[in-house]
């Protein structure tokens, strides 16, 4: 877990070194200033990079003791965590493959579930997120009406909580985060040309380049 304050070290980090000839002046000799932003930023940024990762988990959680419910027109139904952001994998025990995107609502995806012909198999399981006004479900096929589906794991993106940390080891994802928030704080203090820099350079980290 990497706790806020290493977070906090790493954008002060970067946001010291925007300075120089030729280069952006430093931002505030506030320190307490300077954090306050970036501990405010850090949730902002954390979402942008698990909406835009190529590859790794930026915080995730296993989702271990949920539920599906078996409806009568054939599909499973998962109510999700309040902070869940984004599926990584969920596997079923009737699945022979985990199923690691979703579908959106009406997508073509999601309409050929209703057709018998074009429904998923358990070799190519299809999840589709809802939002509802009581929070997010998964619509999860294919499931056994007469069998009770059991998730073997159920892992996601969870949203980012300063007092927990930050869940993920891959130093390009950290940087990736660092970086996104930098350029966050830059563009409150109008320093737009290094936020830029920062920002176009968390968009590479994301696909670990």
């Amino acid at each position: 877990m990497i706790a806020r304050s290493v977070l906090v070290d790493k954008v002060r980090t970067l946001l010291n070194e925007v300075r120089g000839e030729g280069g952006v002046s430093l931002i505030t000799d506030d320190t307490l200033l300077l954090d306050t932003y970036i501990t405010e930023l850090l949730p902002e940024a954390v979402l942008f990079i698990q909406m835009n990762r190529g590859r790794g988990v930026v915080n995730g959680k296993n989702f271990a003791d949920c539920n599906v419910s078996v409806t009568n027109d054939g599909k499973g139904v998962i109510v999700l965590p309040e902070d869940y952001v984004r599926l990584v994998s969920l596997k079923l025990d009737t699945w022979k493959k985990p199923c690691s995107a979703t579908a959106e609502v009406n997508s073509p995806t999601d309409c050929a579930q209703h057709n018998k012909y074009m429904q998923a198999g358990v070799y190519s399981p299809v999840c589709v997120e809802v939002s509802t006004d009581e929070g997010v479900l998964l619509d999860v096929y294919p499931v056994d009406a007469d069998t009770a589906p059991v998730v073997e794991y159920l892992i996601y993106e969870a949203r980012y909580d300063g007092s927990k940390g930050l869940a993920t080891r891959n130093e390009y994802l950290i940087q990736a985060v660092a970086y996104q928030c930098a350029g966050l704080v830059c563009n409150v203090f109008e320093k737009y040309e290094a936020a830029n820099s920062f920002l176009g350079l968390a968009a590479a980290l994301c696909n670990n380049k």
